[in-house]
């Protein structure tokens, strides 16, 4: 039998505070991997999984997480949502410079969709190994370059064999 618990948990942390006489400098340990600010790491992953996955917005991940007892307003989901993403977007660009070592070919297809009210165009690339997503304003032949290159800078070869 397979079943889920979804509901809050509210951990209270008491971390260990030290003085240095010599130094006149104060030591405070810190959280465990993940916690910081006002949500813990679960909270942060339902965020950052409904949106693209769930095809939710902001106010309707606040509106879900609210319902499961969480006290979070939509700019609280914005801030999960759109800051200190760096970690993800070096290893999203990670996982394609693999994907794009792991095979001699590579499938791309684009579709478009709406980003922020703009017409947008979603960009999947793939081979049977890995799979990577991004969005761009166009899918013009120097938007695929750029798709099937990792969006690195483009260094184009002029001799006889080009």
């Amino acid at each position: 039998m397979q079943d889920v618990h979804l509901g809050t948990d509210n951990v209270k942390f008491r971390k260990e505070k030290y003085s240095s006489a010599s130094t006149g400098k104060t030591y405070l340990a810190p959280l465990p991997a993940g916690y910081g600010g006002e949500y813990g790491p679960k909270v942060k992953t339902y965020g950052l999984l409904l949106a693209p996955v769930g095809n939710m917005t902001e106010p309707k991940i606040a509106d879900w997480l609210r319902n499961l007892g969480i006290v979070i307003s939509s700019g609280q989901i914005w801030r999960l949502l759109e800051q200190g993403q760096e970690r993800l977007q070096e290893e999203k660009e990670a996982i394609v410079e693999a994907g794009l070592a792991s095979s001699p070919w590579q499938q791309l297809d684009a579709t478009g969709t709406r980003v922020e009210g703009e017409n947008q165009h979603g960009h999947v690339l793939c081979n049977p190994l890995y799979t990577a997503y991004s969005t761009t304003p166009g899918k013009d032949r120097m938007t695929v370059i750029d798709v099937l290159g990792n969006h690195r800078e483009r260094i184009f070869r002029l001799n006889e064999e080009a």
